[in-house]
């Protein structure tokens, strides 16, 4: 009961980390306009985001060790809801990044420490579920702002709500701290000899040495590339290449995000069945679909599938490259790279949202399907290129 009711809490504490994620993408359409930023601007703000949860998730293994998990977390949530009330007053660029900043060194514990903490005490499954619910969080912001927008009122509003939301969050959180101290009693035979494993030092010298180490490195790259560049422009490409309103961006911007969540509760039942390889063919195919249909898809109705089919395409992706990697290095090589990988990720997360927005003051944002399809089949190419690994 416990453990069930722990669970629950770490779900619901995963929507928090989601909640804030979607929220830029969703309102700038009309946020640039206020601030008096160029459109553009979005990529510079969402690199900062991303330098700061890069920075709070290789804090974490030294927070990790002198703080319980359900501090940290607590304590990230309160940095992510006051970052969300700042955005809310935010008047000017001179106080948007640093909230920015603020906002990714929130998450990125967050992100770090419930990720390590379920994998400790709970079965595999409940990985894929726990990003199920980070959808959740997402999809939650864009159909507030949508709603917000159609009311005629501001994003500072939605904004502003999403901060009270976090709040509501970190009280759960102060009032779950003994369900912590229960649950790891009740497990703390299987826990101790986990985590001896776990802090075994991962020697990374060498790694990239490993058959096929560089091909599985760029495909996290392409991956979590062209997933960050979706969920932080759809919803401008919509408004200023396919002439929808602010409202309808918004909402635009929820189908990615419910795409992936339906897809990663639907992955986290059929994977052990149909395994890593399919999933992520799978995936890529049906994300390929969607930006193709994305390119000739002029109403609002048409718009929302294709968007929602790209989510859709992208929810097994990410969670099945993780969880191949035993599969195709062992279990003792997948520990040294596995933070190669989360680097990987990171660096395309980061880098091509703000490359993406560089490159809209040329050809406009109306490109993002063209490039969602040829990273796409980049990514194909590069699971190809892994079948050896699995042959050998």
């Amino acid at each position: 009961m416990v453990s069930t009711l722990l669970l629950i809490v770490i779900y619901i504490s995963f929507i928090s980390l989601g909640l804030p994620d979607s929220l830029l993408g969703a309102s700038w359409p009309m946020m640039h306009l206020s601030l008096g930023f160029d459109v553009s601007n979005l990529g510079y703000i969402s690199f900062i985001i991303c330098i700061g949860t890069v920075i709070s998730s290789l804090l974490y293994s030294r927070l990790s060790s002198r703080f319980r998990t359900e501090k940290i977390t607590t304590v990230s949530v309160m940095m992510t809801a006051l970052a969300l009330f700042l955005f809310a007053f935010a008047a000017n660029i001179y106080t948007i990044f640093p909230i920015a900043l603020l906002l990714g060194l929130g998450a990125g514990s967050v992100d770090a420490g419930l990720n390590y903490y379920v994998a400790l005490h709970y079965k595999a499954r409940h990985m894929s579920w726990l990003h199920a619910f980070w959808g959740l969080g997402t999809t939650f912001g864009p159909t507030v702002l949508a709603l917000f927008f159609a009311q005629g009122r501001t994003w500072n509003d939605a904004y502003l709500i999403m901060a009270i939301v976090q709040s509501l969050i970190v009280l759960m959180l102060l009032l779950s701290f003994p369900l912590w101290k229960k649950n790891e009693k009740n497990s703390i035979k299987r826990e101790q000899p986990e985590k001896k494993e776990r802090e075994i030092p991962a020697k990374k010298k060498g790694v990239l040495r490993l058959k096929g180490a560089k091909i599985v490195l760029l495909s996290f790259f392409l991956y979590c590339a062209i997933e960050s560049t979706m969920l932080n422009w759809s919803a401008s490409f919509t408004v200023f290449a396919k002439a929808l309103t602010e409202s309808q961006g918004a909402q635009i911007a929820s189908f990615i995000y419910w795409g992936m969540t339906i897809g990663r509760l639907l992955t986290g039942v059929f994977n052990e069945k149909t395994g890593d390889r399919f999933m992520i063919t799978l995936g890529l195919v049906i994300s390929l679909i969607g930006g193709i249909m994305l390119v000739f898809s002029t109403s609002f109705t048409l718009i929302a599938l294709s968007i929602f089919l790209i989510g859709l395409g992208f929810a097994p992706v990410y969670p099945s490259l993780l969880h191949q990697t035993p599969s195709l290095f062992g279990m003792d090589d997948s520990q040294k790279i596995m933070g190669l990988e989360m680097s990987s990720a990171y660096i395309g997360s980061s880098l091509t949202p703000f490359t993406f927005g560089l490159v809209t003051r040329i050809t406009g944002s109306g490109i993002l399907p063209v490039v969602l399809i040829v990273f796409v089949l980049l990514e194909l190419l590069v699971a190809f290129l892994k079948r050896s690994l699995y042959k050998s």
